[in-house]
């Protein structure tokens, strides 16, 4: 009886579950996300992260405090946006204060590996220092 049902011959788009809302200062852009990070939405945040990363702010906050979801896909734009954002000389963080995000995060091992904050304020205040951390480095041997 299966085998006798037909698949729909028409397509359904499911609407983005996922916002974008960008703020740019003189200190930083923030990217802010609302919703979910899933499969639909991965190919319209890697290109807005990689379009804000190309314009060379003087800082970047990704703010996740507003994400519901974020699978294993959101997971790899963030670690592909740190990296991307390393290479591109622009200071990074991300800021997000929720299970949604900060559990996947936790279960893989990544806290290490990404700049997490708890806030836009904190991750602000971090990337306000983190030219003073980086230059107190340099001297040593």
């Amino acid at each position: 009886m299966l085998g006798q049902i037909a698949a729909p011959r028409f397509r359904v788009d499911v609407p983005s579950a996922m916002t974008l809302r960008v703020t740019t200062t003189a200190e930083a852009t923030t990217v802010a996300v609302r919703g979910e990070i899933d499969l639909p939405v991965l190919g319209r945040l890697r290109a807005r992260l990689g379009e804000e990363i190309d314009l060379a702010p003087r800082a970047l906050v990704l703010d996740l405090s507003q994400v519901s979801f974020c699978g294993t896909g959101g997971i790899t734009e963030l670690l592909v946006a740190a990296s991307e954002a390393h290479v591109s000389g622009v200071p990074f963080a991300i800021a997000a204060d929720g299970r949604a995000v900060l559990r996947p995060i936790r279960v893989l091992g990544l806290a290490r590996v990404l700049p997490i904050h708890g806030s836009v304020e904190a991750a602000l205040a971090w990337l306000a220092v983190l030219p003073r951390l980086r230059g107190s480095g340099s001297g040593r041997a």
